[in-house]
C-alpha cells in the first residue's frame, strides 16, 4: 500500500479512481493542474505519482521531466489518450516508469501500481551502496555520485543500473531490456536503450568513448563489467 498523487482534470474519473485506489488501502491525493500537482510535490513526499499527460495548464510530461530533474526518483505512471508508440517511448524518456492508455481497465491498472511499488523494493536492496567506476549508487535513498558529486538518477536510470548489476558479467540483448526494465514489446522499433546508456557511461567511464564497464557486445547486447575491464 502506499501513498499516492492523482493529477487528473477530469474530476468524475478522479473522483472513481480515488474511491477504487481507497478501497485497495492506497491513500490518494488528488491534484486537477499542473500548478497544484507542483505545489503539493513541494510540500510532501509520495510512493507513486499516476499522471494525466493532457492537463488544462500544461503537459504532464513537464512535471515528470521536474521532478526527475530535482532527483525525484519515485514512480510515475502516465495515463493518456495518447496511444502512439513514439508518445510513449517519449514519456518513458522524460522520466515516466509506465505508460497507460486511456480508456484503461481499472484491475490492470490497480495491477501496474503494485507492479511499481514492488519494483521499488527491488530497486532498494539491504546493501547500502554500490559502486561501478566513476559511478556511486545508494540503491535505499535512490541518491548517486559521479567521481563524488551529487548527480540525479531517474527511477529508469536506477531500475536500468539494478538489472544490468544483477546480471552483471553476463551478456542481456535489448529484447531482454526492452521487456524486462522498459516494459515494451520485444521488437520495438526504438533507440531510447542507447540513450540511456549513453548517459550512464558518461557517469561511469572515465573515457564513455572507450567503455570498460558497460560494454555493448556487437549484435548481442550488452555486459556490466563491476572490476577493472571486459
Amino acid at each position: 500500500m502506499g501513498s499516492i498523487l492523482l493529477v487528473e482534470d477530469d474530476r468524475t474519473l478522479g473522483l472513481s479512481l480515488r474511491i477504487a485506489l481507497g478501497t485497495e488501502g492506497h491513500a490518494v491525493t488528488v491534484a486537477t493542474t499542473l500548478a497544484e500537482a507542483r505545489a503539493v510535490t513541494e510540500a510532501r513526499a509520495f510512493d507513486l505519482v499516476l499522471l494525466d499527460l493532457g492537463l488544462p495548464d500544461g503537459d504532464g510530461l513537464d512535471l515528470c521531466r521536474e521532478l526527475r530533474d530535482s532527483g525525484d526518483h519515485m514512480p510515475i505512471i502516465a495515463l493518456t489518450a495518447r496511444t502512439m508508440l513514439q508518445d510513449r517511448v517519449q514519456g518513458l524518456e522524460m522520466g515516466a516508469d509506465d505508460y497507460v492508455t486511456k480508456p484503461f481497465d481499472l484491475p490492470e491498472l490497480i495491477a501496474r501500481i503494485a507492479a511499481q511499488l514492488r519494483r521499488m523494493t527491488w530497486i532498494s536492496p539491504t546493501t547500502d551502496k554500490t559502486a561501478v567506476g566513476e559511478l556511486t549508487i545508494d540503491f535505499r535513498s535512490g541518491e548517486a555520485w559521479c567521481a563524488g558529486e551529487p548527480v540525479a538518477l531517474s527511477a529508469l536510470e536506477l531500475r536500468l543500473m539494478r538489472y544490468l548489476l544483477d546480471h552483471a558479467g553476463a551478456v542481456v540483448t535489448r529484447e531482454q531490456l526492452l521487456t524486462d526494465v522498459w516494459e515494451l514489446p520485444a521488437k520495438s522499433k526504438t533507440r531510447t536503450i542507447d540513450t540511456f546508456v549513453y548517459r550512464l557511461r558518461r557517469l561511469i567511464e572515465k573515457d564513455p568513448a572507450r567503455p570498460v564497464h558497460l560494454v555493448s557486445l556487437r549484435g548481442a547486447g550488452y555486459k556490466m563489467v563491476t572490476g577493472g575491464g571486459v
